[in-house]
């Protein structure tokens, strides 16, 4: 019952009689149990002797409710009997001197970024800045010879200079240079 009346003072209901304490109370208890259960199972699942609030919140979210905030820590709760009564308990929170956490140097920078992103071609027109290739390296691109596979046969590589076709040059042949492979690899690449 004095747990009902604390949580119905902390959202604002002035007084609960005791009536509506004790018929309230068996509906509190399933629910409260009906989370823990299923924060156990969290629990189990991750494989850990220890019921924390993320498990908690698990479970709360399971039951689409909203979590707790503030308990996201990882050192177990320590709980004090307040003075001058038996049954209640609070949790003890040290008090901070701001002037001390004011006073403890900053941790240092992060590190700036290490890349950065590109565009190569906007709508297929790549502008002339420099990081893109410039006109003369795709050309050279274009010329580099691709060695035959299998080693034994010559064909003509056609190539069009500057990427694009607009600008190209004639065609030019280039002859492909052989490449020599073992049997092994001749035989597994037919």
């Amino acid at each position: 019952r004095n747990c009902i009346r604390v949580i119905a003072e902390s959202v604002g209901v002035a007084s609960v009689s005791d009536e509506v304490a004790d018929a309230l109370a068996p509906d509190i208890e399933y629910r409260l149990r009906d989370i823990v259960a299923e924060a156990l199972k969290f629990m189990r699942h991750g494989r850990r002797e220890t019921l924390s609030c993320d498990d908690i919140n698990f479970a709360l979210r399971a039951r689409s409710c909203e979590p707790l905030y503030g308990f996201a820590t990882t050192d177990p709760p320590r709980f004090c009997r307040a003075a001058g009564t038996g049954d209640v308990f609070y949790l003890d929170d040290p008090e901070l001197n701001l002037s001390d956490l004011m006073a403890v140097p900053l941790p240092p920078m992060p590190r700036p970024p290490s890349f950065t992103a590109h565009w190569l071609a906007i709508n297929g027109v790549q502008p002339d800045i420099g990081q893109n290739p410039s006109s003369s390296e795709a050309t050279a691109a274009a010329h580099v010879e691709s060695p035959s596979i299998t080693g034994k046969r010559k064909r003509p590589v056609c190539s069009t200079g500057v990427m694009g076709g607009a600008h190209a040059d004639p065609t030019e042949l280039v002859e492909n240079s052989e490449q020599s492979l073992t049997a092994e690899e001749q035989v597994w690449l037919e």
